[in-house]
């Protein structure tokens, strides 16, 4: 898959550099930056972009050194995508009959298979 940064974008790429013995990633890896051309905005923005980016591989570089840090913002990623959420149950559970009753209303459209 490859894709062609545009104008006014910075991308960050992230590549595994490292293998152990076995040939298994040791989890370093290198970041780089490229950037689109300053077409739409004034080069202070691209700049800015540039910066933010500049941040995120600091921070991943930080991460490595506390995981503490790690783990409270995998956490907040975990909430901010649902990962970890419970489905909320289609069907609930009634005492006694080994298995799950769906509750069915006047509304309910069952095609005459209920």
């Amino acid at each position: 898959m490859s894709y062609t940064v545009d104008d006014d974008e910075v991308a960050i790429i992230l590549r595994p550099v490292e293998l152990d013995s076995k040939g298994e990633w040791t989890g370093q890896l290198s970041t780089g930056l490229v950037v689109g051309n300053s077409k739409h905005f004034k080069i202070e923005v691209l700049s800015y972009l540039v910066h933010l980016a500049t941040l995120m591989g600091t921070f991943l570089e930080m991460t490595q050194e506390d995981e503490d840090l790690y783990n409270e913002v995998e956490e907040r990623r975990n909430d901010n995508l649902a990962i970890d959420k419970k489905e909320q149950k289609v069907y609930e559970e009634v005492e006694g009959t080994d298995g799950k009753v769906l509750r069915l209303t006047k509304y309910t459209k069952t095609f005459g298979n209920a």
